[in-house]
């Protein structure tokens, strides 16, 4: 009884661990419901991340089994697929096992949480319920939940990157000793070996904690963060990306940067920017992009299917966030934040994929911080002028603030509704496609010899489920964004690699390209329908969606019976490539 005791300090301490319990149930309850399974293959990475795995459960190495030639896994660092080989080694059988896989991203989720709530209570230095309100907040948002249901590194590289920062800020604690330091430095090694965004955060928690804790305790951060360096750099030397096959055409540019989207990002990003002298425009369009991302956590137009002036709210909320951050920087400082986040959004910015909700999502929690220290100051602003009735002239600005408060207030609902509401209903349609999908993967599996090569868009999940390697039609330069030419190639080009890895079959469903830009998505698929007038049928599923075609003539262009469909696979001057 003792124990139960008000005044006991054990039982005062409980109840905020009680009520991050219950969101941590929430939150799985909410993944779950999204079926996670329905969303493998998605991104591709998630299929490239667990057929690595399996490579190296089944002691491979580390390799790119779906990919033709099987070339060294030099695309992503290695710890991801490490972990992931363990869920192989449990469970060989394949779908099966992805749900165990799933359900470990759920248990980083719940670190990812934990290391939020910790956020709000010693960095932030918010309230209990502030603090359990804005971790719900953050486990419930749509973007959380939609990485959480995808086997891809978003959620734990967000666990420890978050993790890192939070026993970084302990560690500038005067009363600490440099084990805080050391502990952030294991996390932070950790966090590199899952992303190579890892680095820059390495960068900037080392320069907190020598700037603003203690040399001893920065040599003890360095020291433990510098053996997954060691690893990471040794391994960049050690192993180099497989050289592409050679092909000598007209085509052979837009081979090599697909060859390279699957061996080395950084020659893929130097072609792309560095070579097409896009530097400057990545920089300012990646910069605006970043703006407007912390709203955006709030409020995506694309969940609620808003199509007029979708950047308003968001460009609201962002402006909301930032200037809440800044209020708190200058009043107590947020400790390693500033220095982390500064060279982390230095790395981001310089990328040609500008997908900032997925690699922001380590500071959504600083993003609601900022929102709701905003939110709170304004509210205190509109109830000291509605209350003082001799600052007349502040009222009516105070009453257009509440009513914009208000809607804002029912937008950012009305976005966590919508959003997991468009989130299940991807799924399902996921789902159905899913099925016809699996239908020609078996066709494959029984139809074709073990060592023919296959043209996809899913092709990662295509070798898991037939046993095939595959690799894309073609992966479209960013750049061609904003030069119409380099698009005008890559769909020009788009049979050059099953000509040059002699692929025996095309497999085409009518959801290819969908991870694209517009006009990239449907003009990848009116190109493909223009081959498909051309190639041999010679499976279609039970719905139409998903077919197969023989490539033959992709392959041996040059034979007199193949001369009548050059021109549509090869479209030149001469029927060449």
């Amino acid at each position: 009884m003792i124990f139960f005791s008000m005044g006991n300090p054990a039982y005062r301490r409980a109840p905020p661990w009680l009520g991050l319990c219950c969101i941590l149930v929430v939150y799985a309850i909410c993944v779950a419901r999204l079926k996670p399974a329905n969303f493998f293959g998605l991104s591709e990475d998630d299929s490239i991340y667990f057929s690595s795995a399996q490579a190296l459960a089944e002691g491979h190495g580390y390799i790119l089994p779906s990919v033709p030639g099987t070339p060294p896994g030099t695309k992503y660092p290695v710890l991801y697929p490490w972990i992931l080989s363990w869920i192989w080694r449990w469970n060989h059988s394949f779908p099966d096992n992805l749900s165990s896989a799933l359900a470990l991203n759920v248990v980083f989720g719940f670190g990812f949480l934990s290391a939020a709530f910790l956020f709000f209570r010693k960095i932030a230095r918010f309230k209990d319920v502030e603090s359990l309100v804005l971790t719900a907040l953050c486990g419930l948002d749509p973007l959380t939940l939609f990485y959480s249901a995808n086997l891809m590194t978003e959620i734990p590289f967000a666990a420890l990157a978050l993790g890192a920062v939070v026993l970084t800020g302990e560690s500038l604690r005067k009363d600490h000793g440099t084990a805080w330091a050391m502990f952030s430095g294991v996390l932070t090694g950790l966090s590199t070996l899952i992303r190579v965004l890892g680095l820059p955060l390495a960068v900037g928690l080392f320069l907190a904690i020598l700037l603003r804790g203690s040399w001893r305790k920065s040599i003890g951060f360095a020291a433990c963060v510098a053996p997954f360096l060691g690893f990471f750099v040794w391994h960049s030397i050690a192993v180099a990306p497989a050289a592409a096959p050679i092909t000598a055409s007209s085509c052979s540019p837009v081979w090599n940067m697909t060859w390279m989207y699957y061996t080395s990002y950084l020659d893929f990003w130097r072609a792309d920017v560095i070579q097409d002298h896009l530097i400057w425009h990545t920089l300012k369009d990646n910069f605006v992009r970043l703006i407007l991302q912390p709203g955006k956590y709030f409020f995506d137009p694309r969940f609620v299917g808003l199509r007029t002036l979708p950047f308003v709210l968001p460009g609201i909320l962002s402006a909301g966030a930032i200037r809440g951050y800044y209020r708190q920087v200058r009043a107590e400082g947020w400790g390693p934040v500033p220095y982390a986040l500064t060279f982390y959004c230095m790395a981001i910015v310089l990328w040609d994929y500008p997908e900032f909700e997925r690699f922001l999502m380590p500071f959504l929690p600083l993003m609601a911080a900022g929102l709701w220290i905003e939110g709170r100051y304004l509210m205190k602003r509109i109830g000291l002028a509605l209350r003082d009735g001799s600052v007349n002239a502040e009222r009516p600005a105070a009453i257009f603030l509440s009513a914009a408060v208000v809607v804002i207030f029912s937008s950012i609902s009305w976005f966590f509704w919508r959003g997991a509401i468009s989130i299940r209903r991807a799924s399902e349609l996921r789902s159905a496609m899913l099925q016809e999908k699996r239908e020609a993967y078996s066709w494959l599996r029984d139809n074709s010899s073990t060592d023919s090569r296959v043209i996809a868009y899913d092709d990662a999940s295509l070798f898991l489920y037939s046993g095939r390697q595959a690799m894309q039609p073609v992966v479209f330069a960013p750049a061609g964004i904003m030069r119409a030419e380099l698009l005008n190639a890559d769909l020009r080009c788009i049979v050059e690699g099953a000509r040059v890895l002699r692929a025996s079959y095309w497999l085409i469903s009518d959801d290819d390209f969908y991870r694209e830009w517009e006009p990239a998505s449907s003009r990848g698929r009116t190109r493909e329908g223009e081959i498909e007038k051309v190639l041999p049928e010679v499976f279609r599923s039970a719905n139409h969606h998903v077919r197969i075609y023989a490539l033959g003539c992709a392959r041996q262009f040059d034979e007199p019976a193949c001369r009548r469909v050059s021109s549509t696979l090869f479209p030149s001057a001469d029927g060449n490539p």
